[in-house]
């Protein structure tokens, strides 16, 4: 059984593969097997990317480390928005929709 942010990420491969002449389709996990040190530059190039501000990713909700079984649950649900869950390294006040972490707006 797949969700649908399976399918959309199948959408998503198909047009980068296929369709648009200026994308690129990257398989994290078929680069990670491949070059783990060429991966592990990639995500930190990215990282810093983020921190300085020139990109955005979207993020569906953040909790801190003492709420990741809920927010796990949630993701398995499928009850939270699209986007990334980002779990903070500290204690924050979340507001709880049904016992889970509500998605951010």
């Amino acid at each position: 059984l797949s969700d649908v942010r399976d399918l959309k990420a199948m959408h998503c491969k198909m047009q980068a593969k296929y369709m648009w002449k200026n994308a690129v389709y990257y398989e994290r996990m078929e680069r990670y097997d491949l070059a783990p040190n060429e991966y592990a530059q990639h995500v930190s190039y990215l990282c810093h990317l983020a921190a300085k501000g020139f990109i955005t990713p979207l993020v569906s909700a953040r909790a801190p480390l003492n709420m990741v079984p809920s927010m796990q649950k949630a993701i398995e649900h499928v009850d939270t928005t699209y986007g990334v869950c980002v779990c903070t390294p500290w204690v924050t006040e979340i507001p709880y929709e049904n016992g889970m972490p509500a998605a951010e707006t």
